[in-house]
């Protein structure tokens, strides 16, 4: 199974495209809110300074300054400041040669051409100024009021910080919705996913399509399909094999008769080897029909069994026991060598059998006379461990990976096998969830290993 590779997240990709939208968003409200603030506090604070000056003007005469100067001056210089603004604020009542007959105690000075009727800035010791000037309605008079710029820039930024400080502090909170919110929406993807990584080639199921999102409904559908053509293909290759197993099995054992039959009459030399080689090729090729079967009947999901308690050790003793007769004839020792621990396992024991067998087999068919054919089988962690091993030929690296697959046969393809052993061996693993390694022995041939999960 290919390795899962660390893509994209499509959650991680949609979280962080609303971020950006909602840093967007809240930098555009952010700079509408700050220039709304600050136009409509100096609309506000303009305003206020009209109202000054126009009070100011219902109130002071130059003949009222005149008669009360040193009572007004004093009350405008007396006392401590009532508010920190009060420095922020002032006025002052000039005449028409710029004399300033009457201003608070803070009162900047005033530069000479601000003095005019309306609204004006200046800068008085580094310090911004708003003024507003009116024209006294009762003299000659000029009503000048005014305040620092940092009082409106103050009220701006109070204002405009109590909106976006609340949103700034939220935003971990509103980034975590998001995350859960997504993850949430995404449910049925993952889901989808879920039954897609379930799938086993020996038995396919169409994916529930129930609450599945429009959007990804038609890649459901697509799937589903080819799920469908796919398990019918398999099950097309299924009953090919079987058919075609059964159709060659009868046929293959009357010739084979037919051919014993021959070889016991007197024959001239060359009929008898003609024959011979022919019995060869048909035992040959009833041996694969052979195999194909059990591939077929291992291929059918509904054919395997409840699991039981198996002894592995003694499943091996019995295959040696039955190709002792094989050995001896081929001049080949076998040796099984089993732990002193428990190698019990859950498993169907004709299956376990069979992969013995065939691993046995294999090593018997790629052995030269005086090979050492070894068995052992232990326990490791959690798993239980089957190795069959030879003093063979072995396989090369580049071999080993094909060795498990169908029909492969290595070095002499004139030797007894159809080349389905291994594959058989590897269905029978899959069936016990085991796993196949093949690897060089210690004693110099193949060593072939099936390593058993076991809780």
């Amino acid at each position: 199974m290919p390795a899962v590779t660390d893509g994209v997240s499509l959650r991680r990709r949609l979280t962080w495209y609303v971020i950006v939208i909602l840093l967007v968003m809240t930098t555009l409200s952010g700079v509408l809110v700050y220039r709304g603030t600050t136009h409509e506090a100096d609309e506000i604070f303009s305003a206020s300074l009209v109202q000054t000056a126009r009070i100011l003007d219902g109130m002071i005469t130059r003949t009222s300054i005149e008669s009360n100067r040193a009572q007004l001056t004093l009350a405008l210089e007396r006392g401590p400041e009532a508010h920190e603004y009060e420095r922020k604020l002032f006025f002052a009542i000039v005449d028409p040669e710029d004399r300033v007959l009457l201003a608070s105690r803070d009162a900047p000075g005033i530069p000479h051409e601000i003095v005019d009727s309306g609204f004006s800035e200046f800068e008085h010791e580094g310090k911004k100024w708003f003024t507003f000037a009116l024209d006294s309605s009762h003299d000659d008079l000029l009503i000048i009021v005014g305040e620092r710029s940092e009082i409106r820039e103050e009220i701006t930024e109070y204002i405009g910080g109590g909106l976006l400080l609340p949103l700034i502090f939220l935003l971990p909170v509103i980034l975590w919705l998001l995350w859960q919110i997504i993850g949430i929406a995404l449910k049925p993807l993952q889901h989808v996913t879920d039954q897609v990584r379930q799938q086993a080639l020996k038995d396919l199921k169409t994916i529930d399509v129930a609450g599945v999102p429009r959007e990804i409904n038609p890649l459901v559908v697509a799937l589903n399909q080819m799920i469908t053509d796919l398990d019918a293909a398999y099950a097309r290759e299924r009953r090919f094999v079987s058919d075609a197993s059964h159709e060659l099995r009868n046929p293959l054992a009357a010739l084979l008769v037919n051919v014993e039959n021959a070889l016991e009459e007197n024959q001239g030399r060359e009929t008898l080897d003609s024959l011979e080689s022919m019995k060869t090729s048909i035992k040959r090729l009833s041996h694969m029909v052979s195999q194909l079967l059990k591939l077929s009947h291992y291929d059918n999901p509904g054919a395997i069994t409840e699991f039981e308690q198996v002894d592995l050790g003694q499943v091996c003793q019995r295959v040696v026991d039955s190709i002792k007769p094989q050995a001896v004839a081929k001049d080949l020792q076998v040796e099984l060598v089993l732990s002193e621990e428990n190698c019990r396992l859950p498993g169907a024991e004709s299956l376990l059998q069979s992969l013995v067998s065939n691993l046995v087999d294999n090593a018997i068919n790629y052995c030269d006379a005086g090979c050492l054919i070894r068995l052992r089988c232990y326990r490791a962690a959690n798993s239980l461990v089957l190795v069959v091993e030879d003093s063979g030929p072995g396989l090369d690296l580049d071999e080993r990976d094909k060795a498990l697959g169908r029909f492969y046969r290595a070095g002499d393809t004139n030797k007894a096998g159809a080349g389905l052993g291994l594959s058989i061996v590897k269905t029978i693993a899959q069936i016990h969830n085991a796993r196949v390694v093949l690897d060089e022995s210690e004693l110099g041939g193949l060593s072939v290993m099936v390593q058993f999960k076991i809780s």
